[in-house]
């Protein structure tokens, strides 16, 4: 019996646009979930639909979901500050944002490539960039991936992603357009008002 070739089926752009603003309300809730209910757990979630919507790769193609609906999209760029650690090791940034948005937007393959982290462990000094921050959590921290064994860069990403993750994505919803705080009201009273239906029922 001859084995038939299975039909392959092109995803409209009508349908890439329906998938990036899943994507985007999946980060909306994940903030909420992080940010106002102090479940860490959902940074993995973060992580993920960041390299979903901004540094995805299938078969050594860009499969970046932004970019199937945005020919040349731009974001906000970093502000001179870097990700730095206290003195407990917790990370910090200095003054309000990541993000610059009184700054000209820049691609997003040179957005990617920012520097955002600098660290030296022993002798070793490193810069890690947002799309190895973005890729080493998704691949190797537990978004998608759990490595019992992590390079150098991997641990730190690991052990300091929290944080850093959620200025990450509120840099890309805003460079999206996407007003945060609206949003995070209106899934509040979302969540709110399933939850009383619920306890009501």
């Amino acid at each position: 019996m001859t084995k038939q070739k299975e039909l392959i089926f092109k995803r409209s752009q009508k349908g890439n646009h329906n998938k990036l603003q899943e994507a985007l309300k999946i980060l909306e809730y994940s903030l909420i979930m992080v940010e106002f209910f102090d479940i860490k757990e959902f940074n993995n979630v973060l992580a993920i639909q960041l390299r979903i919507i901004l540094c995805d790769w299938n078969d050594g193609r860009d499969n970046s979901l932004l970019k199937k609906v945005q020919s040349d999209p731009t974001l906000y760029p970093i502000s001179n500050t870097f990700i730095k650690l206290d003195n407990k090791g917790s990370s910090f940034i200095p003054g309000d944002l990541l993000f610059d948005v009184t700054k000209p937007r820049v691609g997003l393959d040179q957005w990617l490539n920012q520097v955002i982290y600098k660290i030296q462990l022993g002798e070793n000094y490193h810069k890690i960039t947002i799309k190895n921050f973005i890729k080493l959590t998704a691949n190797k921290s537990g978004g998608a991936h759990v490595d019992s064994e992590l390079p150098e860069k991997a641990f730190i990403v690991d052990v300091h992603h929290e944080r850093v993750l959620n200025y990450i994505a509120r840099g890309v919803l805003m460079s999206l357009g996407r007003d945060i705080e609206k949003a995070s009201s209106e899934n509040l009273k979302h969540i709110y008002g399933k939850i009383t239906k619920a306890l009501e029922s």
